[in-house]
Protein backbone atom coordinates (compact mmCIF):
# COMPACT_ATOMS: atom_id res chain seq x y z
CA UNK A 1 0.00 0.00 0.00
CA UNK A 2 1.38 3.78 -0.90
CA UNK A 3 2.05 5.70 2.12
CA UNK A 4 -0.88 8.32 2.93
CA UNK A 5 -0.11 11.74 3.91
CA UNK A 6 -3.40 13.42 5.77
CA UNK A 7 -3.76 16.94 5.46
CA UNK A 8 -5.81 19.55 7.55
CA UNK A 9 -7.07 21.97 5.56
CA UNK A 10 -7.99 25.85 7.09
CA UNK A 11 -11.13 26.51 5.00
CA UNK A 12 -13.07 29.66 4.96
CA UNK A 13 -16.76 30.14 5.98
CA UNK A 14 -18.09 30.13 2.24
CA UNK A 15 -15.68 27.44 1.20
CA UNK A 16 -17.04 25.26 4.31
CA UNK A 17 -20.86 26.22 3.02
CA UNK A 18 -19.55 25.03 -0.25
CA UNK A 19 -18.10 21.68 0.70
CA UNK A 20 -20.86 20.78 3.13
CA UNK A 21 -23.43 21.01 0.13
CA UNK A 22 -21.46 18.85 -1.48
CA UNK A 23 -21.22 16.47 0.55
CA UNK A 24 -24.64 15.96 0.87
CA UNK A 25 -25.07 16.22 -2.84
CA UNK A 26 -22.43 13.31 -3.04
CA UNK A 27 -23.87 11.42 -0.24
CA UNK A 28 -27.91 11.31 -0.70
CA UNK A 29 -28.73 11.21 -4.15
CA UNK A 30 -31.74 11.88 -5.78
CA UNK A 31 -31.90 8.18 -6.81
CA UNK A 32 -34.57 6.72 -4.94
CA UNK A 33 -32.82 3.05 -4.41
CA UNK A 34 -30.08 3.23 -1.86
CA UNK A 35 -26.46 2.37 -3.48
CA UNK A 36 -25.45 -1.23 -2.89
CA UNK A 37 -22.42 -2.63 -1.38
CA UNK A 38 -19.57 -3.65 -3.96
CA UNK A 39 -17.20 -6.54 -3.75
CA UNK A 40 -14.08 -5.54 -2.72
CA UNK A 41 -10.89 -7.13 -4.92
CA UNK A 42 -8.41 -9.42 -3.50
CA UNK A 43 -5.68 -7.13 -4.55
CA UNK A 44 -4.55 -5.41 -1.61
CA UNK A 45 -3.17 -2.20 -3.11
CA UNK A 46 -4.51 1.42 -2.68
CA UNK A 47 -4.94 3.78 -6.27
CA UNK A 48 -4.13 7.35 -4.94
CA UNK A 49 -2.66 10.40 -6.54
CA UNK A 50 -0.80 13.49 -5.31
CA UNK A 51 -1.97 16.89 -7.09
CA UNK A 52 0.16 19.75 -7.67
CA UNK A 53 -1.99 22.14 -6.26
CA UNK A 54 -5.22 23.72 -7.44
CA UNK A 55 -3.40 26.03 -9.71
CA UNK A 56 -1.81 23.52 -11.60
CA UNK A 57 -4.49 20.27 -11.15
CA UNK A 58 -6.75 19.55 -14.47
CA UNK A 59 -10.53 18.85 -13.93
CA UNK A 60 -11.86 15.77 -15.72
CA UNK A 61 -15.44 15.29 -16.74
CA UNK A 62 -16.08 11.41 -15.88
CA UNK A 63 -19.33 10.88 -18.46
CA UNK A 64 -16.84 12.71 -21.44
CA UNK A 65 -14.85 9.54 -20.86
CA UNK A 66 -17.26 7.05 -20.03
CA UNK A 67 -19.16 7.22 -22.74
CA UNK A 68 -16.19 7.64 -25.27
CA UNK A 69 -15.60 3.98 -25.04
CA UNK A 70 -18.45 3.17 -27.14
CA UNK A 71 -16.56 4.61 -29.70
CA UNK A 72 -13.75 3.02 -29.34
CA UNK A 73 -12.21 0.07 -32.12
CA UNK A 74 -13.78 -3.18 -31.44
CA UNK A 75 -16.31 -2.15 -29.29
CA UNK A 76 -19.34 -1.53 -31.90
CA UNK A 77 -18.20 -2.39 -35.70
CA UNK A 78 -18.61 0.63 -37.91
CA UNK A 79 -22.54 0.30 -39.34
CA UNK A 80 -24.27 -0.77 -36.40
CA UNK A 81 -27.88 0.23 -36.46
CA UNK A 82 -28.72 2.68 -33.46
CA UNK A 83 -32.14 4.68 -33.21
CA UNK A 84 -33.34 7.24 -30.63
CA UNK A 85 -36.21 6.27 -28.56
CA UNK A 86 -38.51 8.13 -26.41
CA UNK A 87 -41.27 7.14 -24.41
CA UNK A 88 -41.31 3.67 -25.94
CA UNK A 89 -41.45 5.06 -29.70
CA UNK A 90 -38.48 5.39 -32.25
CA UNK A 91 -37.95 8.63 -33.29
CA UNK A 92 -34.92 8.28 -35.23
CA UNK A 93 -32.69 5.85 -36.97
CA UNK A 94 -28.59 6.03 -37.69
CA UNK A 95 -25.71 4.18 -37.71
CA UNK A 96 -22.32 4.42 -36.24
CA UNK A 97 -19.04 5.43 -37.41
CA UNK A 98 -16.18 6.35 -36.48
CA UNK A 99 -16.71 8.67 -33.43
CA UNK A 100 -19.93 9.60 -35.23
CA UNK A 101 -23.54 8.54 -35.60
CA UNK A 102 -24.90 8.94 -39.28
CA UNK A 103 -28.03 10.46 -39.47
CA UNK A 104 -31.05 9.02 -41.53
CA UNK A 105 -32.91 12.46 -41.66
CA UNK A 106 -30.02 14.40 -43.58
CA UNK A 107 -27.45 11.79 -44.38
CA UNK A 108 -24.47 13.63 -41.96
CA UNK A 109 -21.97 12.14 -39.54
CA UNK A 110 -22.65 13.69 -35.81
CA UNK A 111 -22.59 13.65 -32.90
CA UNK A 112 -25.27 11.32 -30.49
CA UNK A 113 -26.01 15.07 -29.29
CA UNK A 114 -26.68 16.62 -32.43
CA UNK A 115 -28.59 13.35 -32.90
CA UNK A 116 -30.80 13.84 -29.99
CA UNK A 117 -31.16 17.40 -31.10
CA UNK A 118 -32.03 15.80 -34.56
CA UNK A 119 -34.66 13.90 -33.15
CA UNK A 120 -36.60 16.30 -31.84
CA UNK A 121 -35.43 16.49 -28.09
CA UNK A 122 -32.19 18.93 -27.95
CA UNK A 123 -33.45 20.25 -24.81
CA UNK A 124 -33.35 16.90 -22.77
CA UNK A 125 -28.85 16.95 -23.33
CA UNK A 126 -28.74 12.73 -22.45
CA UNK A 127 -27.96 11.13 -26.04
CA UNK A 128 -26.35 8.35 -24.36
CA UNK A 129 -29.07 7.27 -22.24
CA UNK A 130 -31.80 7.44 -24.84
CA UNK A 131 -29.81 5.82 -27.98
CA UNK A 132 -29.68 2.10 -28.15
CA UNK A 133 -28.70 -0.96 -30.53
CA UNK A 134 -31.26 -2.93 -32.04
CA UNK A 135 -31.06 -5.17 -29.09
CA UNK A 136 -32.10 -3.38 -26.64
CA UNK A 137 -28.89 -1.30 -25.27
CA UNK A 138 -28.40 1.64 -24.64
CA UNK A 139 -25.01 3.64 -24.82
CA UNK A 140 -24.84 4.40 -21.41
CA UNK A 141 -25.47 1.06 -20.14
CA UNK A 142 -23.17 -0.35 -22.87
CA UNK A 143 -20.42 2.52 -21.55
CA UNK A 144 -21.06 1.29 -18.20
CA UNK A 145 -20.28 -2.34 -19.05
CA UNK A 146 -17.47 -1.53 -20.59
CA UNK A 147 -16.17 0.70 -17.62
CA UNK A 148 -16.56 -2.28 -15.23
CA UNK A 149 -13.56 -4.03 -16.44
CA UNK A 150 -11.35 -1.33 -16.56
CA UNK A 151 -9.47 0.42 -14.12
CA UNK A 152 -7.98 3.81 -14.76
CA UNK A 153 -4.76 4.60 -14.24
CA UNK A 154 -3.52 7.25 -11.67
CA UNK A 155 -2.45 9.48 -14.42
CA UNK A 156 -6.02 9.38 -15.85
CA UNK A 157 -7.77 10.77 -12.47
CA UNK A 158 -8.35 13.76 -11.56
CA UNK A 159 -5.78 15.88 -10.06
CA UNK A 160 -8.49 17.82 -7.66
CA UNK A 161 -10.95 16.64 -5.75
CA UNK A 162 -14.29 16.52 -6.83
CA UNK A 163 -16.10 18.19 -3.63
CA UNK A 164 -13.69 21.24 -2.41
CA UNK A 165 -11.94 21.36 -5.62
CA UNK A 166 -8.56 21.12 -3.87
CA UNK A 167 -5.66 19.48 -4.72
CA UNK A 168 -3.60 17.27 -1.88
CA UNK A 169 -3.45 13.38 -1.53
CA UNK A 170 -6.52 12.02 -3.24
CA UNK A 171 -8.21 8.66 -3.04
CA UNK A 172 -8.87 8.05 -6.79
CA UNK A 173 -12.21 5.65 -8.04
CA UNK A 174 -11.56 2.57 -9.73
CA UNK A 175 -14.91 3.15 -12.11
CA UNK A 176 -14.46 6.55 -13.10
CA UNK A 177 -11.61 9.45 -13.27
CA UNK A 178 -12.99 11.26 -9.90
CA UNK A 179 -10.81 11.72 -7.06
CA UNK A 180 -11.49 12.63 -3.25
CA UNK A 181 -9.61 13.60 -0.18
CA UNK A 182 -10.51 10.76 2.64
CA UNK A 183 -11.99 13.32 5.01
CA UNK A 184 -14.20 14.77 1.96
CA UNK A 185 -16.35 11.43 0.85
CA UNK A 186 -15.68 11.07 4.02
CA UNK A 187 -14.43 7.55 5.50
CA UNK A 188 -13.46 6.71 8.45
CA UNK A 189 -10.46 4.96 6.97
CA UNK A 190 -8.34 4.41 3.48
CA UNK A 191 -10.09 1.44 2.06
CA UNK A 192 -8.27 -1.75 1.03
CA UNK A 193 -8.56 -3.04 -2.66
CA UNK A 194 -11.19 -1.61 -5.72
CA UNK A 195 -13.17 1.12 -4.28
CA UNK A 196 -16.11 2.74 -6.06
CA UNK A 197 -17.35 6.38 -5.58
CA UNK A 198 -20.54 7.03 -4.71
CA UNK A 199 -21.14 8.42 -7.78
CA UNK A 200 -20.65 5.14 -9.28
CA UNK A 201 -22.11 3.29 -6.68
CA UNK A 202 -25.35 4.89 -8.40
CA UNK A 203 -24.68 4.47 -11.69
CA UNK A 204 -24.49 0.90 -10.98
CA UNK A 205 -27.42 0.87 -8.94
CA UNK A 206 -29.53 2.10 -11.66
CA UNK A 207 -27.85 -0.15 -14.25
CA UNK A 208 -29.62 -3.17 -12.55
CA UNK A 209 -33.28 -1.53 -13.47
CA UNK A 210 -32.90 -0.93 -17.25
CA UNK A 211 -34.36 -3.56 -18.31
CA UNK A 212 -37.75 -2.20 -17.41
CA UNK A 213 -37.26 0.84 -19.42
CA UNK A 214 -40.05 1.16 -21.87
CA UNK A 215 -37.45 2.53 -24.04
CA UNK A 216 -35.12 -0.87 -24.32
CA UNK A 217 -38.13 -2.85 -24.88
CA UNK A 218 -38.95 -1.10 -27.57
CA UNK A 219 -35.90 -0.92 -29.03
CA UNK A 220 -35.94 -4.97 -29.44
CA UNK A 221 -34.23 -5.63 -25.58
CA UNK A 222 -35.51 -9.54 -24.63
CA UNK A 223 -36.44 -11.14 -21.39
CA UNK A 224 -33.85 -13.82 -20.11
CA UNK A 225 -31.62 -12.82 -23.33
CA UNK A 226 -28.29 -11.13 -22.14
CA UNK A 227 -27.95 -8.32 -24.43
CA UNK A 228 -24.42 -7.49 -23.54
CA UNK A 229 -23.32 -10.59 -24.36
CA UNK A 230 -25.42 -10.42 -28.05
CA UNK A 231 -23.39 -7.31 -28.69
CA UNK A 232 -20.55 -9.38 -27.80
CA UNK A 233 -21.16 -12.12 -30.41
CA UNK A 234 -21.97 -9.12 -33.19
CA UNK A 235 -25.88 -10.65 -32.76
CA UNK A 236 -27.03 -7.01 -33.52
CA UNK A 237 -28.18 -5.61 -37.05
CA UNK A 238 -25.30 -3.92 -38.83
CA UNK A 239 -26.21 -1.59 -41.76
CA UNK A 240 -24.77 -3.51 -44.78
CA UNK A 241 -24.14 -0.71 -47.52
CA UNK A 242 -23.35 3.09 -46.88
CA UNK A 243 -25.61 5.64 -48.41
CA UNK A 244 -23.34 8.40 -47.22
CA UNK A 245 -19.88 9.55 -49.40
CA UNK A 246 -18.95 8.83 -52.74
CA UNK A 247 -19.93 11.01 -55.78
CA UNK A 248 -23.64 13.20 -55.15
CA UNK A 249 -24.46 11.80 -58.89
CA UNK A 250 -23.43 8.62 -59.18
CA UNK A 251 -22.54 8.04 -55.62
CA UNK A 252 -19.56 5.66 -56.64
CA UNK A 253 -16.84 6.25 -54.22
CA UNK A 254 -13.82 5.41 -56.38
CA UNK A 255 -11.40 8.14 -57.37
CA UNK A 256 -8.15 8.83 -59.80
CA UNK A 257 -5.17 10.78 -58.23
CA UNK A 258 -4.17 12.10 -61.88
CA UNK A 259 -7.17 14.56 -63.67
CA UNK A 260 -9.73 12.74 -65.55
CA UNK A 261 -13.16 11.70 -65.52
CA UNK A 262 -12.97 9.81 -62.14
CA UNK A 263 -10.56 12.60 -60.24
CA UNK A 264 -12.78 13.90 -57.05
CA UNK A 265 -13.38 17.44 -56.56
CA UNK A 266 -15.62 18.79 -53.15
CA UNK A 267 -17.97 22.07 -53.43
CA UNK A 268 -16.55 24.29 -51.40
CA UNK A 269 -20.14 25.20 -49.68
CA UNK A 270 -22.32 22.35 -49.69
CA UNK A 271 -19.30 19.64 -49.49
CA UNK A 272 -20.54 17.27 -51.72
CA UNK A 273 -18.64 15.27 -54.02
CA UNK A 274 -18.22 15.29 -57.22
CA UNK A 275 -16.46 12.95 -60.36
CA UNK A 276 -15.24 15.37 -62.74
CA UNK A 277 -16.60 12.73 -65.66
CA UNK A 278 -20.00 13.23 -63.94
CA UNK A 279 -20.48 16.70 -63.69
CA UNK A 280 -19.91 16.88 -67.14
CA UNK A 281 -22.22 13.67 -68.11
CA UNK A 282 -25.31 15.81 -65.78
CA UNK A 283 -24.41 18.93 -68.18
CA UNK A 284 -23.26 20.99 -64.82
CA UNK A 285 -19.72 22.00 -65.80
CA UNK A 286 -17.28 20.85 -67.94
CA UNK A 287 -13.92 21.21 -66.19
CA UNK A 288 -10.90 20.75 -68.28
CA UNK A 289 -8.83 21.11 -65.11
CA UNK A 290 -8.82 21.45 -61.38
CA UNK A 291 -10.07 24.97 -60.87
CA UNK A 292 -7.67 27.15 -58.50
CA UNK A 293 -9.23 28.95 -55.42
CA UNK A 294 -12.71 28.04 -54.08
CA UNK A 295 -14.71 25.73 -56.31
CA UNK A 296 -19.37 25.57 -55.82
CA UNK A 297 -21.12 22.79 -58.23
CA UNK A 298 -23.88 25.18 -58.82
CA UNK A 299 -24.89 28.67 -58.80
CA UNK A 300 -27.35 28.25 -55.01
CA UNK A 301 -23.73 27.19 -53.16
CA UNK A 302 -21.80 30.53 -55.28
CA UNK A 303 -24.60 32.76 -53.75
CA UNK A 304 -24.54 31.76 -50.89
CA UNK A 305 -21.12 31.94 -49.98
CA UNK A 306 -20.56 34.93 -51.49
CA UNK A 307 -23.70 35.96 -48.91
CA UNK A 308 -21.96 34.78 -45.97
CA UNK A 309 -18.82 36.53 -47.13
CA UNK A 310 -20.48 40.00 -47.58
CA UNK A 311 -22.48 39.42 -43.91
CA UNK A 312 -18.72 38.88 -42.59
CA UNK A 313 -17.64 41.81 -44.26
CA UNK A 314 -20.20 44.38 -43.27
CA UNK A 315 -19.35 43.39 -39.06
CA UNK A 316 -21.94 45.17 -36.55
CA UNK A 317 -25.50 45.54 -37.26
CA UNK A 318 -28.53 46.69 -35.54
CA UNK A 319 -31.19 44.21 -35.27
CA UNK A 320 -34.68 44.39 -37.10
CA UNK A 321 -36.98 46.94 -35.21
CA UNK A 322 -38.93 44.12 -34.54
CA UNK A 323 -37.04 41.48 -32.66
CA UNK A 324 -36.00 44.93 -30.54
CA UNK A 325 -39.56 45.63 -30.08
CA UNK A 326 -40.00 42.36 -28.52
CA UNK A 327 -36.98 42.46 -26.45
CA UNK A 328 -37.74 45.95 -25.06
CA UNK A 329 -41.44 43.40 -24.18
CA UNK A 330 -39.91 41.17 -21.90
CA UNK A 331 -37.84 44.04 -20.15
CA UNK A 332 -40.92 45.33 -19.40
CA UNK A 333 -42.82 42.16 -18.11
CA UNK A 334 -40.07 41.02 -15.60
CA UNK A 335 -39.99 44.87 -14.49
CA UNK A 336 -37.04 45.69 -15.86
CA UNK A 337 -35.54 48.76 -17.06
CA UNK A 338 -33.97 48.82 -20.73
CA UNK A 339 -32.69 52.22 -20.60
CA UNK A 340 -32.51 54.67 -24.16
CA UNK A 341 -28.85 53.62 -24.15
CA UNK A 342 -29.41 49.88 -24.84
CA UNK A 343 -27.22 49.21 -27.84
CA UNK A 344 -27.79 45.59 -29.41
CA UNK A 345 -25.94 44.81 -32.17
CA UNK A 346 -24.92 41.40 -34.32
CA UNK A 347 -22.38 40.38 -36.14
CA UNK A 348 -20.77 37.34 -37.78
CA UNK A 349 -17.18 35.94 -37.35
CA UNK A 350 -14.97 33.65 -39.58
CA UNK A 351 -11.15 33.72 -38.94
CA UNK A 352 -10.04 32.43 -42.50
CA UNK A 353 -12.10 35.50 -44.26
CA UNK A 354 -11.21 37.99 -41.56
CA UNK A 355 -7.91 37.61 -39.58
CA UNK A 356 -7.28 40.18 -37.46
CA UNK A 357 -6.92 41.16 -33.77
CA UNK A 358 -10.40 42.62 -33.63
CA UNK A 359 -11.61 38.77 -34.84
CA UNK A 360 -8.88 37.03 -32.96
CA UNK A 361 -10.47 38.81 -29.51
CA UNK A 362 -13.93 38.43 -30.67
CA UNK A 363 -13.78 34.89 -31.41
CA UNK A 364 -11.75 34.51 -28.16
CA UNK A 365 -14.22 35.58 -26.16
CA UNK A 366 -16.89 33.16 -28.10
CA UNK A 367 -14.96 30.48 -26.76
CA UNK A 368 -15.12 31.56 -22.93
CA UNK A 369 -18.70 31.66 -23.32
CA UNK A 370 -19.11 27.95 -24.93
CA UNK A 371 -16.42 26.69 -22.17
CA UNK A 372 -18.94 27.78 -19.25
CA UNK A 373 -22.16 26.70 -21.05
CA UNK A 374 -21.22 23.41 -22.15
CA UNK A 375 -18.94 20.54 -20.46
CA UNK A 376 -15.54 19.99 -22.76
CA UNK A 377 -16.07 18.39 -26.36
CA UNK A 378 -12.82 17.01 -26.91
CA UNK A 379 -11.54 14.80 -29.49
CA UNK A 380 -11.30 11.48 -28.40
CA UNK A 381 -7.72 10.18 -29.37
CA UNK A 382 -5.83 13.36 -29.71
CA UNK A 383 -7.50 15.18 -27.07
CA UNK A 384 -8.12 18.51 -29.20
CA UNK A 385 -10.66 20.82 -28.25
CA UNK A 386 -13.57 20.82 -30.75
CA UNK A 387 -14.71 24.49 -29.66
CA UNK A 388 -12.01 26.58 -30.47
CA UNK A 389 -11.60 23.97 -33.48
CA UNK A 390 -15.08 24.86 -35.03
CA UNK A 391 -14.47 28.71 -34.06
CA UNK A 392 -11.17 29.13 -35.89
CA UNK A 393 -12.28 26.32 -38.87
CA UNK A 394 -9.68 23.99 -38.69
CA UNK A 395 -9.03 21.04 -39.18
CA UNK A 396 -9.10 17.75 -37.13
CA UNK A 397 -7.92 13.95 -37.82
CA UNK A 398 -9.37 14.72 -41.42
CA UNK A 399 -12.63 16.54 -39.99
CA UNK A 400 -12.49 20.02 -41.76
CA UNK A 401 -14.84 22.66 -39.98
CA UNK A 402 -13.33 25.47 -42.60
CA UNK A 403 -17.08 26.30 -43.44
CA UNK A 404 -18.11 27.71 -39.86
CA UNK A 405 -18.86 30.76 -39.05
CA UNK A 406 -19.73 32.09 -35.47
CA UNK A 407 -22.27 34.44 -34.89
CA UNK A 408 -22.54 36.71 -31.91
CA UNK A 409 -25.04 39.25 -30.61
CA UNK A 410 -23.79 41.98 -28.06
CA UNK A 411 -25.13 44.47 -25.67
CA UNK A 412 -23.38 47.49 -25.54
CA UNK A 413 -20.26 46.12 -26.81
CA UNK A 414 -19.82 43.10 -24.89
CA UNK A 415 -20.87 39.90 -25.95
CA UNK A 416 -23.69 37.83 -24.59
CA UNK A 417 -24.66 35.35 -26.69
CA UNK A 418 -22.62 33.54 -29.85
CA UNK A 419 -23.77 30.52 -32.15
CA UNK A 420 -21.40 28.01 -34.80
CA UNK A 421 -23.19 27.34 -37.14
CA UNK A 422 -22.68 25.83 -41.06
CA UNK A 423 -24.31 26.40 -44.16
CA UNK A 424 -24.88 23.18 -46.81
CA UNK A 425 -26.28 24.76 -49.80
CA UNK A 426 -29.71 25.27 -49.82
CA UNK A 427 -31.23 22.68 -48.19
CA UNK A 428 -29.36 21.69 -45.20
CA UNK A 429 -27.35 23.74 -42.81
CA UNK A 430 -25.98 22.71 -38.91
CA UNK A 431 -26.32 24.84 -36.19
CA UNK A 432 -24.22 23.06 -33.51
CA UNK A 433 -23.71 25.06 -30.42
CA UNK A 434 -25.20 28.22 -29.01
CA UNK A 435 -25.13 29.59 -25.88
CA UNK A 436 -25.50 32.59 -24.01
CA UNK A 437 -23.65 34.27 -20.77
CA UNK A 438 -25.17 34.05 -17.62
Amino acid sequence: MHAWCQRTVNLAPLKQLRLAIAVFQLQFSPDPQEPVGLPKSSNNGMKHSTSRGKSQGRLTRKDLRLHKLVFEEDVLPDGTEVAYYARGKQLLVGYKKGFGIVCSCCECEVSPSQFEAHAGWASRRKPYLHIYTSNGVSLHELSISLSKDRRFSTNDNDDLCSICRDGGDLLCCDGCPRAFHIDCVPLPCIPNGTWYCKYCQNVFQKDKYVERNENAKAAGRIDGIDPLEQINQRCIRIVKEFDLGGCALCRGQDFSKSFGPRTVIICDQCEKEYHVGCLRDHNMQNLEELPEGKWFCCSDCDQLHTALVNLVARGKENLPDSLLSLIRKKYADKGLETGADLDIKWRVLNWKLAESDETRQLLSKAVAIFHERFDPIVHPTSGIDFIPTMLYGRDIKGQDFGGMYCAVLTVNQVIVSAGIFRVFGSEVAEFPLVATVT
